[in-house]
C-alpha cells in the first residue's frame, strides 16, 4: 500500500482491543481513523479520529465506508455471530482487512473464495493471539533456528488466563468443538490426524516462570496445520490450558457436555466461562506463553518460550503492527492466517520493543558424534 496517509475503518474501538490498536496507530503512523461503534458516541481528542456510529453487521452502511476506506480493521465479536459478513463486503469492494479473529470457519470460507474469484486485495484474519501470535512465534523460530533444514516434528503448548470478555468466552467455547468440525482430542502423525480418547489427552508441560507446570489438552490447530504443511513438517502436537482455575474448570464442563454445539448452550457457557475468569483475576494477574519444541530432521532441536501479561494489550498490538505493515508495505492479494502474511520477525521485533513479550530460545543436539556422521 505504501501510503503512510491512509484511511483506516476499525470497527469496535470502545474495547481493549480497538482502543489499543488506535493508540498504536496514533503513535506510529500518520494515518487517519474513522471509528465504528453502534451504541457508544466516542469520545475523540485527536484531529486523526473520527466517529462513526452504526451496526457494523448493517451490510448496506458497512460496504459505502469500506468502498471509502484504505484498510478495515475488525475487532468485534463474537466471531461466530460475525460470520464472514465484513469480510465478504472487503472482498466485494477490494478493500484490505484485517480480522482479529475469524478463526478456522472464515479462514475457510475466504480459501473458497479466492480460489473461485481471485482477491484483488489482502485479506488477513486470525490476526490476534490466539490465534495469530500462536503461528506466528513458530514459524520466526522455524526461520531463524532451523537453517532451512527438514524438521520432523513441531510441538506447540499454549497456557493462558485472562478475565475473558463475553465475546472472547463465546469464542473459546465455540472452539472447544473445533468450529463445528468436532475432531476431538487429536495430533498429527506422519501427515495423519490421529484421534485419542479423553484420558490419553492430558500432559503435563512446564512452561516459563511464573506459570511453571500445567496440566494440559491435545487441541486441533488449524494455523499450525498450515503452518506444517507449508514446511512439509509431518509430525505435529499442540497442546492448551486455560490455567485460571475457575475458568479451566468451566471449560472442562463445556467441553465434557458438549456446551459448544447450539447457540442457546454457547450463550450460557460463554456467560459461566466470563464470570469464572473475572472471579480467577480477583487473586491471580493476566498471563499467556507459548512453548515451542522443533525437532530438526538431523538431530537438532530448537525449544522456544515467549511470555505476554495482559492478552488483550498483547492482541490489540498485534493487530496494530500487521496493519502499519500493511499501510507500509506491499503484500499480495489473497486469504491468508497472520503469519502466512507478515514476516515473523516484523511482528516479533516490534513486540519487543514494545516491551509486550519476553522470548528465549536454546539450540542442542541430541544425536552423537557418531550419529551425526
Amino acid at each position: 500500500m505504501q501510503n503512510n496517509y491512509s484511511d483506516v475503518l476499525i470497527l469496535g474501538g470502545t474495547g481493549k482491543v480497538g482502543k489499543t490498536v488506535i493508540d498504536y496507530l496514533l503513535k506510529h503512523s500518520q494515518c487517519q481513523i474513522s471509528v465504528v461503534t453502534r451504541n457508544t458516541q466516542l469520545s475523540l481528542d485527536n484531529n486523526r479520529l473520527t466517529s462513526l456510529q452504526f451496526d457494523a453487521l448493517d451490510k448496506k452502511l458497512l460496504s459505502q465506508h469500506c468502498k471509502q476506506a484504505d484498510l478495515v480493521i475488525s475487532c468485534i465479536g463474537p466471531s461466530q455471530i460475525v460470520g464472514s459478513t465484513v469480510a465478504d463486503i472487503c472482498y466485494q469492494t477490494g478493500t484490505p482487512y484485517i480480522d482479529a479473529g475469524g478463526y478456522d470457519p472464515l479462514l475457510k470460507h475466504l480459501s473458497q473464495l479466492v480460489m473461485a474469484k481471485p482477491s484483488t486485495v489482502p485479506l488477513i484474519i486470525n490476526a490476534g493471539l490466539l490465534p495469530g501470535l500462536s503461528g506466528v512465534y513458530p514459524n520466526y523460530l522455524i526461520t531463524h533456528y532451523s537453517d532451512k533444514q527438514p524438521i520432523e516434528n513441531l510441538e506447540v503448548c499454549y497456557a493462558g488466563r485472562d478475565a475473558w470478555s463475553y465475546n472472547s468466552a463465546w469464542d473459546i467455547i465455540v472452539g472447544l468443538g473445533d468450529f463445528g468440525e468436532n475432531r476431538g482430542f487429536c495430533y498429527i502423525a506422519n501427515n495423519k490426524l490421529i484421534k485419542v480418547p479423553f484420558f490419553k489427552a492430558a500432559n503435563k508441560q512446564t512452561f516459563a516462570e511464573p506459570i511453571g507446570k500445567v496440566s494440559t489438552m491435545l487441541i486441533y490447530s488449524e494455523e499450525l496445520r498450515r503452518l506444517t504443511n507449508h514446511y512439509k513438517i509431518p509430525n505435529l502436537k499442540v497442546w492448551g490450558a486455560n490455567i485460571g482455575p475457575k475458568a479451566a474448570f468451566s471449560c472442562a464442563i463445556a467441553k465434557l457436555f458438549g456446551y459448544y454445539k447450539t447457540p442457546e448452550k454457547i450463550t450460557k457457557a460463554a456467560k459461566r466461562l466470563a464470570s469464572a475468569s473475572a472471579k480467577d483475576m480477583l487473586k491471580l494477574s493476566p498471563i499467556y506463553s507459548i512453548k515451542c519444541n522443533i525437532k530438526l530432521v538431523d538431530g537438532r532441536i530448537i525449544e522456544g518460550n515467549l511470555l505476554t501479561g495482559d492478552t488483550y494489550l498483547a492482541t490489540g498490538t498485534v493487530i496494530a503492527i500487521t496493519a502499519k505493515y500493511l499501510l507500509e508495505n506491499t503484500v499480495v492479494a489473497g486469504a491468508y492466517s497472520l503469519h502466512e502474511a507478515i514476516p515473523s520477525e516484523v511482528i516479533i521485533n516490534q513486540l519487543l520493543a514494545e516491551n509486550i513479550i519476553q522470548i528465549s530460545t536454546t539450540t542442542h543436539n541430541t544425536l552423537t558424534a557418531t550419529e551425526a556422521i
